[in-house]
């Protein structure tokens, strides 16, 4: 058995996030300015549903950025900087309340390992959010790891408050779910093979996913899907390989409405699916 883990949140990268909320409300999603991340110029919005979120993430002052070659190696300003700052999906964050276990846990298995380190972001209210970070990954890695974060807070102090604050709230679209996040991968069986060992979780079977093209296969986190998927045909998956390279490209919302339109929408480089 290794470290539990549950997914936190995507990370998309946005030129605007606070024109971020607007933009949502016109697909029924509800969306919050987020805060600053002072030291490395970076600031957010935010899109919840439950514990589980969005962030979509800009610059505020590019003076801050740290240069490429000076940022934190598997972090996600690394991550951001080695892709140009280009509008789109970039990484996930899992969640951990044994962050220290699963450093060693992913050092056993012969990844480099940084941190965990200190985080906080001050909030538009004046509250100071405090978590830790950790990151981990081989250099020769196409889609990087997730980085991992153990809030300082627990999950009901977290959920309370953010209800209370009008952060977590009724979505017009209905009561949505965030149940996916999809990656491009040009190799499927050594990517699962390598985050099923790493992280100690369990994937299904291979199949073949005929709208996206390509063989697919989930990872399970709870109730939680991390699907991979390796395009063998022209199509938009194959397209977003070979412009973004191996990254998520696809997060599934549900609304558990039945009859709700389903519909695939590209927002600032990357697809959601609505259902």
């Amino acid at each position: 058995m290794g470290v539990q883990l549950t997914f936190d949140h995507a990370v998309h990268f946005v030129n605007k996030p606070e024109q971020a909320p607007e933009e949502l409300a016109g697909l029924g999603i509800h969306t919050v300015n987020g805060g600053r991340h002072e030291s490395v110029g970076t600031y957010n919005a935010l899109t919840y549903f439950d514990l589980r979120y969005i962030e979509w993430i800009g610059i505020f002052d590019p003076k801050l950025l740290p240069p490429h070659q000076d940022t934190q190696r598997y972090g996600l300003v690394d991550t951001l900087a080695g892709d140009g700052y280009v509008e789109g999906l970039s990484r996930i964050a899992l969640r951990t309340e044994q962050i220290d276990e699963l450093a060693e846990q992913l050092a056993a298995e012969g990844n480099q390992v940084i941190g965990p380190v200190d985080c906080s972001r001050r909030r538009p209210d004046g509250k100071l959010l405090e978590w830790k970070l950790l990151f981990a990954g081989l250099p020769d890695e196409g889609l990087p790891l997730p980085f991992f974060i153990q809030w300082n807070d627990s999950d009901e102090d977290r959920r309370a408050e953010l209800t209370a604050n009008g952060t977590i709230t009724d979505h017009a679209r209905g009561p949505i779910t965030l149940d996916y996040v999809a990656f491009t991968v040009r190799d499927l069986g050594k990517t699962v093979g390598r985050w099923t060992k790493w992280l100690h979780l369990e994937a299904g079977e291979a199949v073949y996913d005929d709208y996206w093209k390509g063989k697919k296969q989930v990872i399970f986190l709870g109730t939680f899907q991390l699907v991979f998927l390796e395009p063998d045909q022209e199509g938009p998956a194959r397209e977003y390989l070979q412009s973004r390279g191996e990254r998520p490209f696809l997060v599934g919302l549900n609304s558990g409405q039945e009859g709700s339109p389903e519909q695939y929408v590209n927002i600032h480089g990357s697809f959601y699916h609505l259902k």
